[in-house]
C-alpha cells in the first residue's frame, strides 16, 4: 500500500475509530492514544495492508486489540511474595482447604464450553465489568450476562 492508498483508504477512519475506542476505554485521552498507536501499527504494516480485503474491519480489529492491551496493563497484579505472605499467616488446615477449593473449582471452570471459559476468566482472573467483556468480545451486555448466569448455575452444582 503506497502513503496515498493509506491516506486515502485508512486515514479517514479515523473519526470512527475515535469514537470505537471512547466506547471501550471511556476516557477521551486514552481512546486518542489507542487511534495514534494504531496507526503507527498499521502505517509500519501497511504493505500488508494490500492483501486485505474489508481494510476498515482489519483496522477496527486492529484498535480493539490495542484498546484490550491498554485495558489489561492498567490492571493491578498481585505480587507472588505477598500471596505467599498472605498463605503464610493462614494455618495449615485453612490453606489446605482453600487449595482444596481451588482445585475443585479449577476443574469445574475445565468442563465449561470454551465461550464460558474466556468469560469466566476475562470477569474473575482479569477483573473486567461486563460493558468490557461485551466490548472485548463483541457480545451484548445482555448477552454477558446470560451466559455468566449460565456458568454461575453449573458451576454451583459442579460444586456440591
Amino acid at each position: 500500500m503506497t502513503t496515498d492508498e493509506f491516506i486515502r483508504d485508512i486515514i479517514p477512519l479515523q473519526p470512527a475509530m475515535r469514537r470505537m475506542a471512547e466506547m471501550i476505554l471511556h476516557d477521551d485521552a486514552q481512546a486518542a492514544d489507542a487511534v495514534q498507536e494504531t496507526l503507527t501499527h498499521l502505517w509500519s504494516k501497511r504493505w500488508k495492508l494490500d492483501r486485505v480485503d474489508d481494510k476498515q474491519g482489519y483496522c477496527m480489529r486492529a484498535l480493539r486489540n490495542e484498546c484490550v492491551d491498554m485495558l489489561r496493563k492498567q490492571r493491578p497484579t498481585v505480587e507472588a511474595d505477598s500471596l505467599a505472605d498472605t498463605l503464610a499467616d493462614t494455618s495449615s488446615y485453612e490453606a489446605l482447604e482453600a487449595e482444596r477449593r481451588y482445585r475443585r473449582l479449577e476443574k469445574a471452570i475445565a468442563q465449561l464450553s470454551p465461550v464460558q471459559q474466556m468469560l469466566v476468566r476475562l470477569k474473575f482472573t482479569e477483573g473486567h465489568s461486563t460493558k468490557e467483556i461485551a466490548a472485548i468480545t463483541g457480545l451484548s451486555p445482555s448477552n454477558v450476562d446470560t451466559i455468566m448466569s449460565r456458568v454461575y448455575s453449573l458451576l454451583r452444582i459442579k460444586l456440591q
